[in-house]
């Protein structure tokens, strides 16, 4: 279980993202809002609108629960040493 906290800002590692997701919007007491880093294309998933080409369950899990927001691209040149996929930063406010 996690601590209490009202904000959370974070950069996970990758390979934990949808687990770690799901596990803040079900966290009790909500959370005001949590500003995270995402592989870019898992990010993109998280605010796909119905009609987009990467509008998928995740999004439709996501969206029913938050409102999720992209708030900036991350570029791999911003770390050392540069990874091999491109990143982005959301902003999820439970509803």
């Amino acid at each position: 279980d996690l601590p209490f906290f009202d904000v959370c800002v974070a950069n996970l590692p990758y390979q934990i993202s949808s687990p770690i997701t799901f596990k803040l919007l079900a966290h009790r007491p909500q959370f005001r809002s949590a500003v995270l880093m995402f592989q870019r294309e898992f990010a993109l998933r998280l605010c796909a609108k119905p009609g987009d080409q990467l509008y998928c369950r995740l999004s439709v899990n996501t969206q029913l629960l938050a409102d999720v927001v992209h708030l900036l691209k991350v570029g791999k040149n911003n770390f050392r040493p540069p990874p091999k996929v491109e990143s982005s930063v959301v902003r999820i406010t439970p509803k």
